[in-house]
């Protein structure tokens, strides 16, 4: 990271930042061009690392590119307030924001519980709740449900 006086170096503060983020945008590349969704997303700690839950539709361009190549990228970002400068100072304009952004490996979550599992996290995380959903058996079998793990990820502060 070019700007270090803007790394969060604490993990329990990156953690911080994640539980208050909403959406993730997911890097992918296909065939040296690159790909990105804006997705939803459930996480855990794990000691050091982080894992993220994503859900989608089991067909499309996504699944196809990670089915290829399940290296990615993620990059989540909250607050986003606007600092005003003024004309005296207008290099004092910026945006004020957290983020959070790392790299890992998709795995196509197969197994009933680890996909039970990665749901609630994903629903708890959007939902803001702790509480423990059931799913329909049909719609677990129609839902894909993807996971990466992280030990290398990055958080950032912008005042």
């Amino acid at each position: 990271m070019r700007r270090t006086d803007r790394e969060v170096k604490d993990l329990d503060s990156v953690f911080d930042i994640i539980e208050r983020c909403h959406v993730v945008h997911l890097g992918m590349v296909e065939n040296g061009k690159p790909y990105v969704v804006a997705l939803n997303f459930g996480y855990e700690r794990s000691g050091d690392n982080l894992i993220l839950y994503f859900h989608c539709a089991m067909e499309g361009q996504k699944i196809d590119i990670l089915k290829e190549n399940p290296n990615v990228y993620f990059q989540m970002d909250c607050v986003n307030e606007f600092i005003p400068g003024s004309a005296e100072r207008p290099c004092a304009f910026c945006w004020r924001f957290d983020s959070v952004m790392g790299s890992g490996k998709i795995k196509f979550v197969n197994d009933l519980n680890e996909k039970i599992h990665a749901l609630n996290k994903l629903i708890q995380h959007v939902g803001r709740t702790d509480e423990v959903f059931s799913f329909p058996a049909a719609s677990l079998t129609r839902t894909c449900v993807l996971q990466v793990q992280s030990n290398d990820f990055t958080g950032k502060h912008h005042e």
